[in-house]
């Protein structure tokens, strides 16, 4: 199976410009059906990824001092990850509260820019997106042909596929 075949294309999804804020980003996916907005510019061209984590993660400042960190992903033990969440007092206002500041958020200053590891081609084989979420790329992938943005290529409709497959191959045991 190619990419093509399952990604939901570039007109099916939700965008916004690049003047958006997080308040703008929040409404519009009351009505959507994606759990993340992209965000093009002028000439609607991809800028930039907003996942539900982009999203919380901007609402609480203290992580930007956070990522400035190298964060070994072998030191995340729990003590450790009690004492970083009291060093950069996360969360110390109430979630309304930064709620209410993250409004005015511009959504360019919380989303994803995605790197070139995170683009897949139409014509690439549905094992390439999987291994591409197996080594950590960011969701959802962006899918090109020719250079150009065509769709998006969401972990949902990949495992969907992988388990569709799975109950088939036990079905016929």
């Amino acid at each position: 199976m190619q990419v093509k075949e399952l990604m939901t294309p570039l007109s099916e999804y939700t965008t916004l410009g690049m003047d958006a804020k997080l308040s703008d980003v929040v409404v519009a996916l009351e009505s959507s059906k994606h759990r993340d907005i992209l965000i093009v510019n002028e000439n609607g061209n991809l800028k930039g990824v907003l996942t539900m984590t982009d999203i919380l993660g901007m609402l609480e400042p203290s992580y930007k001092k956070l990522k400035e960190q190298d964060l070994a992903k072998d030191t995340l033990t729990n003590r450790y990850v009690a004492d970083i969440f009291k060093e950069f007092g996360l969360w110390s206002n109430t979630l309304d509260e930064l709620c209410e500041k993250g409004c005015d958020i511009k959504a360019t200053d919380a989303m994803h820019v995605p790197e070139e590891v995170e683009y897949l081609d139409e014509e690439d084989n549905l094992e390439h997106g999987v291994h591409n979420y197996i080594v950590g790329s960011h969701q959802p992938l962006i899918v090109r042909k020719n250079g150009h943005v065509t769709g998006v290529l969401r972990l949902t409709d990949v495992f969907d596929e992988v388990k569709k497959r799975m109950v088939s191959c036990a079905c016929e045991q």
